[in-house]
């Protein structure tokens, strides 16, 4: 399965709750009338003990995640006119962006109202091995056709690992690699 991973930091001076309900409430209806998406998840960065510096450092605000079947349906939406909607209203809320094409592999977890540890890896570091899901970072650049800024964050490798709630979240995870950036996340599956 293939990821298209963003990177995401709101506009600058724009409040937290208003950039999530635009994302949740006018983005994400846009996103979900994509051709051949097969999944999307709104991963909303929340604070945490289990949020480490690296994470803080990148100032990032969510990750959403559109899963493909393969490299065609991909292209199939990005270069469709709901891409294009997609980019005119990102112009609205989104600060800057970086887009990671990844290979997926591992069982996705699924169901609503998850919480989940995104870990990304400098480059030229190790791959997330023992974590339910590692994204096997393809590529990385702008996103297609967009003009929002770009955010440049390079990433080597990303993991995902879901737990039922913050509380096991915060008391299972460990501490970790300090250069290894850990987000929580608080998901919201629209597809």
């Amino acid at each position: 399965m293939i990821a298209a991973i963003s990177l995401m930091r709101r506009q600058d001076g724009a409040e937290l709750g208003r950039f999530r309900r635009h994302w949740l409430d006018v983005h994400g209806p846009l996103v979900c009338a994509f051709p051949r998406l097969r999944r999307y998840v709104q991963c909303h960065v929340v604070e945490s003990s289990a949020t480490n510096d690296a994470a803080r450092a990148m100032r990032i605000d969510g990750f959403p995640i559109l899963f493909f079947d393969d490299d065609a349906d991909r292209m199939a939406a990005h270069r469709s006119p709901e891409m294009a909607a997609c980019n005119i209203d990102s112009r609205l809320f989104v600060g800057a962006v970086s887009r990671v094409i990844a290979d997926a592999v591992g069982e996705l977890r699924t169901g609503p109202g998850r919480f989940s540890l995104i870990e990304i890896w400098p480059p030229g570091t190790g791959e997330g091995a023992g974590r339910p899901v590692r994204y096997g970072v393809r590529e990385q650049g702008r996103a297609p056709n967009s003009v929002i800024p770009h955010l440049a964050v390079e990433v080597g490798h990303m993991a995902q690992t879901w737990f039922d709630s913050l509380v096991d979240l915060e008391t299972r995870a460990a501490p970790g690699d300090p250069s290894v950036a850990r987000f929580v996340v608080e998901e919201h599956w629209l597809a």
